[in-house]
């Protein structure tokens, strides 16, 4: 009964968006089909032997009154759905993790509000934020409560600018839910300014292929070995230097080598 129920909700639902009318018939539920299929039409009321009770009086309801409860109704969550995916872009996966909670949702458009690139902040939200909070066993209301929107926008800017890379803001978010202090201040406090000095990072370059000979030499024909020494230059600067710019570094030096 209750498959058949909930199979009839969304079948009467789909007919009713297509501008059908939905008959008064008796159904039947086929299990093997997982679907309802007509058994007999019920054209008019009396076939249903319906009879009004004496003691219960009619009760009429206002055209005002539908009207008014209609328009005082808050927004339903296939609505919201809807919503995201026209108004944010958002897929609609997207878009049903984040509606899946109200408040989560609601924090979402709190900090778009403020001007926050959307795409970078619900990739945060509905991927690291949800794991950290799950990590650190905290209830997603408390951590909504810890980090303000204004410091997620922070975040997301900080990564937009260049100033952090993902890498460290993996490091930097769960800092914020431990502490409810700014991205700004977390990366101050523990050094984690993204590098862009590109005297620096070749310098460590340079250590990284003077310590790894076979890695070069690896690298030198397998473009995959190229991963290994980016990440040896990303240990040595836990993960501050610009993988852009250590990437091309890396990849000019093997060239050299290539043609020298």
């Amino acid at each position: 009964v209750e498959r058949a129920l909930a199979y009839e909700i969304l079948r009467q639902k789909h007919a009713l968006m297509r501008g059908e009318i939905v008959r008064r018939e008796t159904r039947h539920w086929d299990s093997v089909r997982k679907v309802t299929v007509p058994m007999r039409v019920k054209e008019f009321e009396e076939d249903y032997r319906y009879f009004p009770d004496p003691d219960l009086p009619p009760i009429p309801i206002p055209k005002d009154l539908i009207e008014k409860v209609n328009a005082e109704m808050p927004e339903l969550p296939d609505e919201r759905i809807e919503r995201f995916v026209s108004e944010y872009g958002l897929t609609r996966y997207e878009a049903r993790v984040l509606v899946m909670n109200k408040k989560l949702a609601d924090y979402f458009e709190d900090v778009v509000r403020l001007g926050a690139n959307v795409k970078k902040t619900v990739s945060i939200l509905i991927n690291d934020f949800i794991r950290y909070v799950n990590e650190l066993n905290l209830s997603l209301s408390d951590a909504l409560r810890v980090i303000k929107p204004v410091y997620i926008k922070e975040l997301v800017d900080l990564l937009n600018e260049g100033v952090i890379s993902t890498k460290i803001m993996k490091k930097v978010l769960p800092e914020m839910l431990k502490s409810g202090k700014s991205p700004k201040d977390i990366v101050k406090e523990l050094g984690l300014i993204k590098i862009s000095d590109v005297g620096f990072i070749k310098r460590v370059v340079d250590e990284v292929f003077n310590e790894y000979p076979k890695a070069v030499q690896d690298a030198l024909v397998n473009r995959r070995a190229i991963e290994f020494l980016v990440g040896q230059v990303m240990k040595k600067t836990r993960g501050r230097a610009d993988p852009l710019i250590t990437r091309r570094l890396i990849e000019e030096k093997l060239s050299k080598l290539r043609s020298g």
